[in-house]
């Protein structure tokens, strides 16, 4: 595959920080074995029910971000390609609710966030992937409710690891 080395974020001021320093990538089993199968011994993957959540043992780069360039971009994962849009995926029960959100510390955010609708779309068709099109599948923007329990969960979460360290 070809090195993009063009992209939107080329005039990144933190150094495309999303690609740079790799964590937490949720993705479908298609795109892990298209984009990631091939460094898994580079990288962490753990499983969250159907997806990979990949990220980088030692908070480097994305294996795939090389020579200043993504050499996956034009078949780049869905959370990715929504960047800086991210998504939150929840499954309680037999339901699945995938939260599109921008919480991000993207300096580009305000030029390359596209449209909500563009980015629920996305995210159905990535959550389509991953649990089936049979699933029961719930996609919007995040609210603030969920915005403030997500970052509550995730300090928490952080207490407990240095707590336990």
């Amino acid at each position: 595959m070809n090195i993009v080395q063009t992209n939107p974020c080329a005039a990144c001021t933190i150094d495309q920080d999303c690609c740079t320093h790799l964590s937490g990538l949720r993705l479908t089993q298609i795109e892990f074995d298209r984009c990631f199968q091939q460094h898994a011994d580079e990288i962490a993957v753990e499983r969250e029910g159907p997806l990979f959540v990949v990220s980088q043992r030692d908070g480097a780069a994305c294996p795939n971000w090389q020579g200043g360039g993504c050499a996956v971009y034009d078949v780049r994962p869905r959370e990715c390609a929504l960047f800086p849009h991210t998504l939150y995926v929840q499954q309680r029960g037999d339901e699945i609710s995938v939260r599109v959100h921008s919480d991000t510390r993207c300096p580009l955010k305000a030029q390359l966030l596209g449209s909500g609708q563009a980015a629920e779309q996305l995210a159905r068709q990535f959550a389509e992937e991953a649990f089936g099109k049979a699933a029961r599948i719930r996609v919007g923007q995040e609210t603030v409710w969920q915005l403030f329990r997500r970052r509550l969960r995730h300090l928490v979460n952080r207490l407990f690891d240095i707590l336990l360290k």
